[in-house]
């Protein structure tokens, strides 16, 4: 059975390496994904900022887990009218963007205004649809994704459960798996929407795919990264001093086109500090 027709699944237990565990992530970012929406994005985003609130049995449960979802989906789509999938002929448009339209009608929002603006029962309300429209398909399928090892859920039950060797992992690298998401959620919502809506940043650097001068890139990467200190040494990043550097090593995603860039500062772009902070990282 296709992964997102799936009612409850299990993660498969035992311990795996970091290169097992990488290439398990990857497969979501990789064109061996299929993708008709940005749902599979925006719920590991949703996982991502709900890392520290699971419980003792690292838990979370749908509401949290579509309280955030909602959230993250109210700018994309109210504030920047940004399409969740490509255009069909029907013009028809994602069971998530018909409940955020629906809501801004029902509660008569005419300018956009930022989520945590809305009263707590709009709040309540808004979560609800979107949980109850958007959990019987991402879900299952984001499990099947990552080769069912980051998660076991429940959609009857509502939860989902991480399984402790992925959530180390995803612990300790979760700002390179964020940019990594965020850069191919980016990618995904440049194909589908039109250029009036997209300023194409990704795919200028995409299209510099050799990459032999990344300075062109340099203040994009900083204007658009909301962290501005070097992913290595924590040292905070001023313009005209911002180095990049590729983190993730090939080996890891065997994905040419998968973009892992970070932002540096000049003593720690040399290969040698960053071997010893990628070592140091592994220990």
């Amino acid at each position: 059975m296709a992964g997102f027709n799936l009612d409850y699944g299990e993660y498969i237990p035992g311990h795996r390496s970091e290169d097992e565990l990488w290439a398990a992530l990857s497969y979501l970012f990789s064109s061996k994904s299929v993708k008709d929406t940005t749902y599979k994005y925006g719920f590991l985003k949703a996982i991502l900022d709900n890392l520290y609130n699971v419980d003792e049995n690292l838990m979370l449960t749908f509401d949290q887990l579509f309280g955030k979802f909602a959230e993250i989906y109210w700018n994309l789509v109210l504030k920047y009218n940004l399409r969740q999938k490509a255009q069909s002929k029907d013009n028809k448009t994602t069971l998530l963007e018909q409940v955020l339209y629906s809501a801004k009608e029902k509660y008569q929002i005419y300018e956009p205004i930022p989520y945590e603006s809305l009263t707590a029962e709009m709040m309540l309300d808004i979560e609800h649809r979107v949980k109850v429209k958007c959990k019987n398909n991402v879900v299952g399928a984001l499990y099947a994704d990552t080769g069912k090892l980051f998660y076991s859920f429940d959609k009857k039950g509502e939860w989902i459960r991480i399984n402790p060797v992925m959530y180390e992992f995803v612990c300790k690298h979760k700002v390179v798996i964020e940019k990594l998401n965020y850069y191919e959620w980016a990618k995904f919502l440049e194909k589908v929407n039109g250029d009036s809506d997209t300023i194409h940043l990704l795919t200028k650097i995409d299209e510099s795919s050799k990459r032999n001068n990344l300075a062109v890139y340099r203040q994009i990467l900083f204007d658009e990264f909301e962290s501005k200190r070097c992913f290595y040494c924590g040292r905070e990043l001023k313009p005209g001093k911002i180095h990049v550097d590729h983190f993730v090593p090939w080996s890891f995603i065997k994905d040419d086109n998968l973009w892992n860039m970070v932002l540096t500062c000049p003593q720690c772009n040399t290969r040698k500090v960053r071997l010893r902070h990628l070592d140091e990282q592994r220990v």
